[in-house]
C-alpha cells in the first residue's frame, strides 16, 4: 500500500511539474523566481457564451455575450491564486495585470514554492515566462511624394484590385483592424478613412490620438486602405492598437491588451467599451519563432467572435523549411508568403510547415519592394518588404470581398474565397520541397494555396469552403530548442540548415534521434538512443526524434566488443557470427538483448533482460531496437482524470500516441484543442466532450491461457488493460499474470505454465 502510495503522490507531483514550462524551471534554477503568465482553462467561457446567446443574435450582441462571459470566468477562475498573493509577505511576488480575453495572470518575481502552489491548482493550464515578440524583419526605403501620383502600384495591380474598383467594389461599410507600431493618422492617405470613435488604443502611453515612431504600422496601414492607388481597399475605415513600441522588444501582456481593444473597442484608458465598434478584419505583420502557442485563446475569442484574423508568414527564409512565424503557424488563422514583381516566392519568405506541422503559408500575396506611406511626415512614402507587406494585401483582399455584400460571410467561407480562387500557374517556386510536398503540388509550404487574386476571390461564384487541411503525418517530433541528445551517435552530417536532419536519420540504419548544431556551417548529428531520451540543455542547439522509425535495415545497436551481459537467457541459437544473432534476436519472442561468444563454433545466447555487464575477451553484446507498440481503442468524449505527466501540443488526437510512445512515463492520454495530456495509466473517466483518449500499450501481446510462475511482486485490482500501465508504474516489474480482476506484477517471466484462468505480458 505504501508503494501504491508512493506512484500516485510522484505522479501527482510530475503533473504539476508538467504545467510549469522549461523556461520557468531554468529561471528558477538560476534565480529562485521567474517572472510567470499563468494560463487558466477558458473553455468554460465560450461554452457559457453559446449557451447564453439567442437565437438571432446581432454582431454586437454575440460579442457583448463572448466578453461576459470571458470576464465572469476570468474573476472567478483566477480567485485562488489571488488568494495565494494575497498571503505572500510584502517585496516577493505581485500581481501585474489580468488580461480576461484569455483568461491569464501576469506574476513578477514569483518564487518557486508560489509558483508549485498555483500550478497544483485544477483550473490552472499552464505556467509560462511571459513571450516577448519582435517586428516582423523588413526592409525600408524612403523615396519623394511625387512617384506615387495617381500611379496604382505593382502589387495592386498584381491582385486585380483596381477591377474590383471599377465595380464600385472598395471597402466600404468594413474596418480593418492594425496591430502593430502605430499610424501617422494625418497623412494624406490615411486621414480620410481613420474611423476616430473608438479608433485608437495605445497601451503603453494611453495618447489620444494615433501615433507611429517606427513607420512600420503607418506603412502596414497604407497598403490595405490608403488612398491614390496605395491601397487595396481605399474605401474601408481603419483602426489600430500600438501593440509594438519603438523598443525592440514587446511584450505579450499588451499584445493581449491590443487584442482586448480589438475584440470590444474601448475609450484610451480602456474604459466604456463599445462592442459594435470591434473591426471586421485584423492585420497582424508581426511575429516570432515560438513554440509555446501562447496567443490561441485570443485568437479563438476574435473567431467566436466573427472576426478574420491575418497574419504574416515571417522573413526567415535563409532558415530553410518548417519556420513559419507564430501566430502565423496558428491553424485558425490565415498565414501570408511573400512574392515578387515576377510571381516568384520572395527569398526571405518563411517557409512551412508550421512547428505543429500543418501546411503554412495558407496564401501567399505582393510583399518585396512594395511601394506605401511612410510616417516621416504627411507627404512622405516609402519602399518596403516582408510579409509585413504581403500580409496588408490580402486583408485589404477581405475588406473588398466582405463590402461586396458578403458582410456576415464566415472564416469559412472567406478562407474558400481565397484560396479556391489563386493563381498557381505563372508562379516560380525555389528548389525546394518542404515538408514532403512538392514545390508543383498545391497547396505546399511554400505559396500555401497560391497567389492572391483578389478580383477572382470576390467574383467567383461561392465554393464550399475548404475543410481546414488536417497536418501531414509527422517524420520526426517537433524540434526541442536550446536542448541536444546526449547519446550515442551514429554518425555527423553537414547540413547548413537543419531541414534535412528528420530525413537523414529516418534513412540512416539505427538512427532514432538527432541534433543540429551550427558547428562547422550546420551539422545534423544523427543518434541510436536505445533508453529514454537524455536532452541536455545547450544554446544554439536543437532535438528532435524520428516517429514510427522505418529505417530498421539493421535493427540493432552497434555490437559492442569483449563483453558480456549476464544472466537473462532463455534460448540459444547456433551463428558463426554475432552480426547473425540480431536476426535471431528479433524474430525471437521477448528478446530484448543478446551476447555472442564462439562457443561451439560461434552460440548467440538471447535474453529478455539486461543483467550486470562484464568484460569477456572475444564477446559481443548487442540490444535489439524495436519500433513503437500501436495504441489502445480511442474513447470518445472521455477524460481520463488525474495521472497527467506531461502536456504535449497536438493538432489532432491520433498525434498522441506517438507522443505518449516518445514519453518514457507515460500509458495513456486525453486530447483536448490542441492538447495532448500525456497520462501515467487510465485510472478514474468522466465523460467530457469533445475529449478524445486512449491507452497505450508498452508490453508485448497478450498470451491467453498461460501464467507467469514466481518472480511476485505485488497485485493490483485492475482491468487486464491496464496491467501493462500498473506494471511500468511500479518498479522492478517487468511482467504480469493477470486474473479474476487482479493483475500479478512480476519483476521478470522465468517459467511459463499453461492455465486456462490466467493472461499474461512482458514489458517491452
Amino acid at each position: 500500500m505504501v508503494q501504491y502510495l508512493y506512484v500516485a503522490l510522484a505522479a501527482a507531483a510530475t503533473a504539476v511539474t508538467a504545467k510549469i514550462s522549461v523556461k520557468v524551471h531554468r529561471n528558477l534554477e538560476v534565480n529562485k523566481q521567474s517572472n510567470v503568465v499563468v494560463k487558466f482553462h477558458s473553455d468554460e467561457a465560450h461554452d457559457t457564451h453559446r449557451r447564453r446567446l439567442k437565437a438571432g443574435a446581432s454582431r454586437t450582441e454575440t460579442i457583448e455575450s463572448l466578453v461576459d462571459s470571458l470576464k465572469e470566468h476570468t474573476t472567478t477562475s483566477q480567485a485562488a491564486v489571488k488568494s495565494l498573493l494575497a498571503k505572500q509577505v510584502e517585496s516577493t511576488a505581485v500581481e501585474v495585470a489580468t488580461t480576461w480575453i484569455d483568461c491569464s495572470m501576469y506574476i513578477d518575481k514569483a518564487p518557486a514554492d508560489l509558483i508549485k502552489e498555483i500550478a497544483a491548482l485544477a483550473g490552472v493550464k499552464s505556467i509560462d515566462e511571459p513571450v516577448v515578440i519582435a517586428l516582423d524583419k523588413y526592409k525600408i526605403d524612403d523615396q519623394p511624394a511625387s512617384a506615387v501620383d495617381a500611379v496604382n502600384q505593382w502589387g495592386i495591380n498584381k491582385i486585380q484590385a483596381p477591377a474590383l474598383w471599377d465595380k464600385g467594389i472598395k471597402g466600404d461599410g468594413i474596418v480593418v483592424g492594425i496591430i502593430d507600431s502605430g499610424v501617422r493618422y494625418t497623412h494624406e492617405s490615411l486621414k480620410s478613412n481613420w474611423r476616430s470613435e473608438y479608433g485608437w488604443f495605445d497601451p503603453y502611453n494611453k495618447t489620444e490620438l494615433p501615433n507611429d515612431d517606427t513607420g512600420h504600422g503607418t506603412s502596414v496601414t497604407g497598403t490595405i486602405v490608403g488612398t491614390q492607388g496605395i491601397g487595396v481597399a481605399p474605401n474601408a475605415q481603419w483602426i489600430a492598437c500600438k501593440g509594438l513600441h519603438t523598443t525592440a522588444l514587446h511584450y505579450q501582456y499588451l499584445i493581449a491588451q491590443c487584442a482586448q481593444f480589438m475584440l470590444c473597442p474601448h475609450d484610451k484608458d480602456g474604459n466604456n467599451r463599445d462592442c459594435s465598434k470591434a473591426p471586421h478584419v485584423i492585420n497582424n505583420s508581426w511575429g516570432w519563432y515560438e513554440t509555446n502557442f501562447w496567443m490561441e485563446d485570443m485568437i479563438a475569442a476574435w473567431r467566436e467572435a466573427g472576426i478574420i484574423p491575418v497574419f504574416g508568414n515571417g522573413n526567415d527564409g535563409f532558415e530553410g523549411c518548417a519556420y513559419s512565424l507564430y501566430p502565423a503557424a496558428s491553424p485558425q488563422v490565415i498565414a501570408v508568403g511573400s512574392t515578387d514583381l515576377s510571381d516568384s516566392l520572395a527569398s526571405d519568405s518563411s517557409l512551412g510547415p508550421s512547428v505543429r506541422n500543418r501546411l503554412k503559408p495558407d496564401i501567399s500575396a505582393p510583399g518585396f519592394n512594395i511601394y506605401s506611406v511612410s510616417n516621416d511626415n504627411d507627404r512622405s512614402f516609402t519602399w518596403q518588404s516582408g510579409t509585413s507587406m504581403a500580409a496588408p494585401h490580402v486583408s485589404g483582399a477581405i475588406a473588398l470581398y466582405l463590402s461586396a455584400d458578403n458582410k456576415d460571410a464566415t472564416y469559412d467561407q472567406v478562407y474558400a474565397a481565397l484560396t479556391n480562387n489563386v493563381e498557381t500557374d505563372r508562379l516560380y517556386p525555389p528548389n525546394k520541397t518542404c515538408g514532403g510536398i512538392s514545390k508543383t503540388q498545391y497547396p505546399n509550404n511554400l505559396f500555401g494555396y497560391g497567389r492572391l487574386n483578389a478580383f477572382k476571390a470576390v467574383t467567383a461564384p461561392p465554393s464550399t469552403p475548404r475543410p481546414t487541411l488536417p497536418p501531414l503525418p509527422p517524420k520526426c517530433t517537433a524540434w526541442n530548442d536550446y536542448y541536444e541528445i546526449s547519446g550515442k551517435d551514429v554518425k555527423a552530417v553537414s547540413q547548413r540548415t537543419a531541414d534535412n536532419c528528420c530525413d537523414e536519420c529516418r534513412n540512416t540504419p539505427n538512427c532514432n534521434a538527432f541534433s543540429f548544431t551550427k558547428d562547422n556551417g550546420g551539422t545534423c548529428w544523427l543518434k541510436a538512443e536505445d533508453k529514454p531520451v537524455n536532452w541536455v540543455y545547450k544554446e544554439g542547439s536543437k532535438s528532435a526524434r524520428v516517429l514510427n522509425p522505418t529505417n530498421y535495415l539493421t535493427t540493432c545497436t552497434t555490437l559492442e566488443d569483449n563483453t558480456h551481459y549476464v544472466g537473462g537467457d532463455f534460448a540459444s541459437t547456433k551463428q558463426e557470427n554475432a552480426e547473425s544473432c540480431c536476426g535471431d534476436c528479433e524474430n525471437t519472442p521477448d528478446c530484448k538483448l543478446f551476447g555472442w561468444t564462439n562457443h561451439s563454433g560461434g552460440t548467440c545466447w538471447l535474453k529478455y533482460t539486461k543483467g550486470t555487464r562484464t568484460s569477456v575477451v572475444g564477446a559481443k553484446a548487442g540490444f535489439l531496437l524495436a519500433g513503437p507498440s500501436s495504441c489502445g481503442g480511442v474513447e470518445s468524449n472521455v477524460d481520463f482524470v488525474g495521472q497527467n505527466v506531461a502536456q504535449v501540443p497536438a493538432d489532432q488526437a491520433a498525434d498522441c500516441c506517438a507522443a505518449c510512445h516518445i514519453h518514457q512515463a507515460c500509458n495513456a492520454y486525453s486530447w483536448l484543442g490542441g492538447v495532448c495530456y500525456l497520462k501515467g495509466r487510465r485510472a478514474e473517466t468522466k465523460v467530457a466532450s469533445g475529449v478524445v483518449s486512449a491507452r497505450v500499450d508498452k508490453c508485448s501481446a497478450l498470451e491467453s491461457d498461460v501464467y507467469y510462475v514466481g518472480n511476485g511482486l505485488s497485485e493490483v485490482k485492475a482491468d487486464v488493460a491496464d496491467c501493462c500501465a500498473s506494471c511500468r508504474q511500479t518498479s522492478g516489474c517487468g511482467a504480469f499474470s493477470w486474473a479474476n480482476g487482479v493483475c500479478y506484477l512480476k519483476s521478470y517471466k522465468e517459467t511459463s505454465q499453461a492455465n486456462t484462468s490466467f493472461i499474461s505480458a512482458v514489458v517491452i
